[in-house]
């Protein structure tokens, strides 16, 4: 089996072999959220997220008051989900590790603030880190967050650990959600030097703000992908019904970025 840094995912990575293999039939019950806290020797919010992230794969499905079953297709279905960079260097077979460049309190940022919903004069912390695939630089990023939940990181190593990684294993904040937007850009020289590339080379510039319980806004981050090494992969399923419209328009089913080795 593969080397999970978090505990929800090897906890999910346990329960999927099992699904997979011949543990479970379908329309078989798992055991209760309880039970799998005992078993795996985790908190609740640990157990919560691994179940979500197998429904979100089409393994289980949930019956609110009831539990967690094991769905008819034991084939993994991808479906769109909140992923951090350790998760995506996995999926595509490839060694994640980031170099850290700072870690600070700072001023406030007037357009940061406003997207983390915090008073105009409260400071932030702020990190710039390069983020490597098998050694190699594929992105750089600028996180800021709430000083109340950005001071639980400077004792961390953010070389080895993600940003989700701490808030979930260590204090089980669960990032349930966030959301993404993505242009084009030309580097900056700074950007351009952490990523070896000429200055004015096209990155493509995510934009993403995570949250938690309550709609709490965890952090805010702009990331930089070099594109010799990363492009977005969307996939849309047709969801016709009987008469041939479709209801639901045409769903997105994946999209994640692809790497290349």
């Amino acid at each position: 089996m593969a080397d999970y840094n978090s505990k929800h995912e090897k906890v999910a990575a346990k329960l999927r072999d099992e699904i997979t293999g011949t543990e479970y039939e379908p329309g078989d019950q798992l055991p209760s959220e309880n039970r799998l806290c005992d078993y795996f020797k985790v908190s609740r919010v640990t157990v919560r997220h691994a179940l979500s992230t197998l429904e979100n794969e089409g393994l289980i499905y949930r019956k609110q008051g009831v539990g967690a079953f094991v769905s008819d297709k034991k084939l993994k279905n991808s479906l769109v989900r909140l992923t951090d960079f350790s998760e995506d260097m996995r999926q595509a077979g490839l060694e994640s590790s980031s170099r850290l460049i700072s870690l600070d309190r700072i001023d406030p940022v007037p357009e940061v603030n406003e997207v983390l919903q915090l008073r105009p004069d409260m400071k932030l912390i702020q990190i710039k880190r390069v983020r490597l695939a098998n050694g190699k630089p594929v992105a750089f990023d600028i996180t800021w967050l709430p000083p109340g939940y950005g001071q639980l990181l400077f004792d961390e190593d953010l070389t080895t650990q993600t940003i989700y990684d701490v808030f979930e294993d260590k204090y089980d904040i669960l990032i349930l959600g966030g959301s993404y937007r993505i242009t084009a850009k030309n580097a900056e020289k700074t950007i351009a030097d952490h990523l070896n590339i000429e200055t004015g080379s096209a990155v493509l510039e995510i934009d993403r703000c995570s949250r938690t319980t309550g709609d709490k806004k965890v952090y805010f981050q702009k990331r930089y992908y070099n594109t010799a090494h990363v492009s977005y992969v969307m996939e849309l399923y047709r969801n016709e019904d009987e008469s041939g419209s479709y209801k639901d328009g045409l769903p997105l089913k994946e999209f994640s970025p692809s790497f290349a080795k």
